[in-house]
């Protein structure tokens, strides 16, 4: 074999080694093209849902705080239409309150006293009890305390028995009550119980009793 045949065959030799140098080159690019476009689109789409997620929490944030406001708003609300109808209450409540002492006037206090002393009496249920009034009504309380303190033996006779009824005892205690219109206080257990019935306390008992149903009559 000569010269040229030898160098032919190298040349074609190397021909093949740069051929394969090449395509392995290209294989290698072409993997690494891939590899970079599959990370690339990895990426973005981690960056894009890291940008979702931050938009969806800020729209989140921003739902949260406009139903933190509308509530407010409706608390605020209501809270305005309560002070108003308490206003409205106390107004009524103030109108009722001023027409106490014309009921004091009339002919027929004495029974409404002598009825505010029996129904005192009742609720404490003592046998041995003192009643005071208001400041001026000492006079009318004395001539009510007969009557009622009858009417509470009739009832504690039938209620709590006869030797209970035989044993009670109501006496006058001329000191005036400290404020009132008109009522009594009945005190008994030798000064450890005691209950105010007055006008002003049957008053609020009333006002406190019936508040639902005249909340439904003034603000339907």
């Amino acid at each position: 074999m000569g010269d040229a045949e030898i160098n032919q065959q190298i040349q074609q030799m190397v021909q093949f080694i740069h051929q394969e140098a090449a395509e392995k080159a290209a294989e290698i690019k072409t993997k690494a093209d891939e590899e970079f476009n599959i990370e690339k689109l990895r990426m973005v789409e981690t960056e894009k849902q890291k940008i979702r997620q931050v938009y969806e929490a800020k729209e989140k944030q921003v739902e949260v705080q406009k139903r933190i406001e509308q509530s407010n708003t409706v608390r605020l609300g209501r809270l305005e239409k309560l002070k108003k109808q308490d206003a409205e209450m106390q107004k009524v409540l103030a109108e009722a309150a001023a027409k106490l002492p014309s009921l004091t006037q009339g002919s027929a206090y004495p029974a409404l006293l002598e009825s505010l002393v029996l129904e005192a009496l009742k609720a404490v249920q003592e046998s041995k009890v003192t009643v005071k009034g208001v400041a001026g009504q000492g006079s009318l309380l004395q001539k009510a305390l007969p009557a009622a303190q009858a009417k509470y033996k009739d009832w504690a006779s039938k209620e709590l028995g006869s030797a209970f009824a035989a044993s009670i005892e109501v006496t006058y205690d001329p000191t005036p009550l400290a404020a009132g219109i008109g009522g009594c206080e009945v005190t008994g257990m030798g000064g450890k119980i005691s209950l105010l019935n007055t006008l002003q306390s049957r008053l609020m008992l009333a006002y406190e009793t019936r508040l639902p149903k005249l909340q439904a009559a003034l603000f339907k």
